[in-house]
């Protein structure tokens, strides 16, 4: 399922108040996870939970608690070092943010982390494509 623009903010502002991006992801919702104040969780499921009023304590803790399934193909561990690398450079890049005092270059720092969030998502949207079209062929 797509982010949305709300969803992209969640991650955003995890990694402006200091969250870690790691290279897993959410078997839910396929988006990077983040550590956070010792706690690896999903900024998007996290949201998500908190906008439908769930209150299930199974459902929280999973997704503060989730990791990656192994890659299986050769695409798909391909696909993994792509999202890896993006979220290296998000992850880098957030960081340098920290210091940057000129709201110009925050700026396109922003539009350069949502930028690389989407070709995250874009990515892994064009894998589900691949992958189902194989079960079915």
């Amino acid at each position: 399922m797509p982010l949305d623009d709300r969803e992209l903010e969640q991650i955003s502002k995890m990694l402006e108040r200091g969250g870690k991006m790691l290279a897993d992801h959410c078997e839910t919702c396929y988006s990077p996870l983040f550590k956070f104040e010792g706690k690896v969780m999903c900024p998007v499921c996290l949201y998500r939970t908190t906008q439908t009023s769930v209150t299930e304590p199974e459902r929280a803790a999973a997704v503060e608690t989730q990791s990656t399934k192994p890659a299986q193909s050769p695409r798909a561990r391909q696909s993994l070092l792509l999202d890896e690398a993006i979220a290296e450079f998000v992850s880098n890049l957030a960081a340098k943010m920290s210091t940057e005092t000129d709201l110009a270059r925050i700026q396109v720092q922003l539009e350069c982390i949502e930028r690389g969030l989407r070709i995250i998502q874009l990515a892994r949207e064009i894998d589900s494509l691949v992958s189902s079209s194989r079960r079915v062929g």
